[in-house]
């Protein structure tokens, strides 16, 4: 990876997830309720998981196809993540979770709002989706706070669910059918 990209809000720092940072991300993803309203996270959520996602880090930021953020804190350390995803036609898919000792407090439409700063700005990519499981309405709210408009409801697989479950889909800036057939939170 070419010189990391380090993002800074009010209250954060946006960065590239380190190794070091397993042990966090298995504690916070650990928890059913974080990884109940992700889609491509398993529960319960191991060591050898953190670890292998972590490996392909480098990778996907080399190949421009995705650049992932770990969300820290300056007291509580890596507290989340927030991500782009590039889907076929050069839509880019935004994800993020947050430990659930953070819930509430506005950390994820900050890190959020940074990221689509940061990806609008300096990487002038312009085309989202994004979406979250119906009972999930809190994503919703930060979705919605970020500018992103509803499209529609389609059918997720989860993980850590083992079974499709409904999820409502949202665009910013991508054609609103194209982003209602993009379920890949």
């Amino acid at each position: 990876m070419a010189d990391p990209v380090i993002i800074r809000t009010e209250r954060l720092v946006l960065r590239p997830p380190l190794p070091q940072d397993a042990s966090h991300i298995v504690e916070r993803l650990g928890s059913k309720g974080v990884a109940w309203n992700l889609g491509r996270v398993p529960h319960p959520y191991q060591m050898a998981d953190a670890e292998a996602w972590l490996e392909k880090i480098p990778q996907s930021w080399s190949e421009d196809s995705s650049y992932s953020f770990a969300i820290t804190h300056p007291i509580d350390g890596m507290i989340g993540c927030v991500s782009l995803r590039l889907l076929p036609f050069e839509v880019w898919e935004v994800g993020y979770w947050l430990g659930e000792a953070w819930w509430g407090l506005g950390y994820t439409t900050e890190a959020a709002a940074a990221l689509l700063h940061w990806a609008e700005n300096e990487r002038k990519i312009e085309r989202f989706s994004s979406g979250h499981f119906t009972d999930n309405p809190a994503s919703g709210a930060i979705l919605r706070k970020l500018g992103f408009q509803p499209v529609g409801e389609a059918s997720l697989f989860g993980l850590a669910r083992g079974t499709d479950s409904p999820c409502i889909r949202y665009t910013k800036g991508t054609d609103p059918e194209l982003a209602l057939k993009l379920v890949a939170h």
